[in-house]
């Protein structure tokens, strides 16, 4: 029974985490980046926390965290060839956005830019392998947080849609609405959210969670406890009065 409250209280603090950097970083864009550049409360809570980011976060640690710890190199033909289209096609499609913004559809990218990303890739991939030949050492190159970036670009862009479904169809309210956005799929994703998502994903899991865990391993578990009550009972009432109720 220790174990299993020592583990809840350990998630639980990193989804309070991550929650309230999620809440920070939205409220910050629409404050002083995006319009409409006042505060704006961004979360389906009242306190200052977006859960979707503390559960995405949770979804990428359990589904990553072993990943990140083993050295993939380019040794591997499934990485060399996965890092080198991640990080050309990543380049390319930047480019096409700020070069032809008004692509919304993925659809109208592959129809209008397809064969050209496709020879693109394949050129960029015969020269890294020839280059790989010409100096073997190059394959010892760990492209691990390549991997690790592609993953968090696919969990986290399904995270995002899923969410938008479910907090459609529960709450009939559109948090946000990407529909006039560079490659949006049904206005609930699109190409600039993924990309912010990848890259501060992998920013935190490689920067901020060592922290977290550090701090975690040094604290009590009577600690621990305490802020899991102090912010949990006040989180659950809000989603109760807020969200299942509605009476505030």
């Amino acid at each position: 029974m220790k174990k299993i409250l020592e583990s809840i209280s350990k998630y639980y603090i990193i989804f309070l985490v991550y929650a309230l950097i999620g809440w920070l970083y939205e409220v910050f864009l629409l404050w002083f980046i995006m319009s409409p550049y006042k505060f704006v409360n961004r979360g389906v809570l009242l306190g200052p926390f977006l859960p979707i980011y503390g559960f995405g976060v949770l979804l990428l640690l359990v589904c990553l965290q072993k990943f990140m710890k083993k050295n993939h190199t380019l040794e591997n033909p499934i990485y060399l060839i996965t890092s080198v289209i991640t990080i050309v096609s990543f380049i390319y499609i930047t480019i096409i956005e700020y070069t032809t913004p008004k692509i919304y559809s993925v659809v109208v990218l592959f129809k209008n830019y397809g064969i050209q990303l496709v020879l693109t890739n394949l050129v960029v991939l015969i020269a890294t392998y020839f280059i790989i030949k010409l100096n073997p050492k190059l394959k010892k190159i760990n492209v691990t947080p390549v991997m690790v970036f592609l993953a968090i670009w696919i969990l986290t862009t399904l995270l995002e849609y899923v969410s938008h479904f479910a907090i459609d169809k529960l709450t009939h309210k559109l948090l946000w609405d990407y529909s006039k956005d560079f490659l949006n799929i049904n206005a609930r994703v699109n190409w600039d959210a993924s990309r912010n998502f990848a890259i501060g994903g992998t920013l935190l899991l490689y920067t901020i969670e060592p922290l977290i865990d550090k701090f975690l391993n040094k604290t009590k578990l009577k600690t621990r406890y305490i802020i899991c009550l102090i912010i949990g009972i006040p989180m659950l009432l809000d989603f109760i009065l807020h969200v299942v109720l509605k009476v505030i």
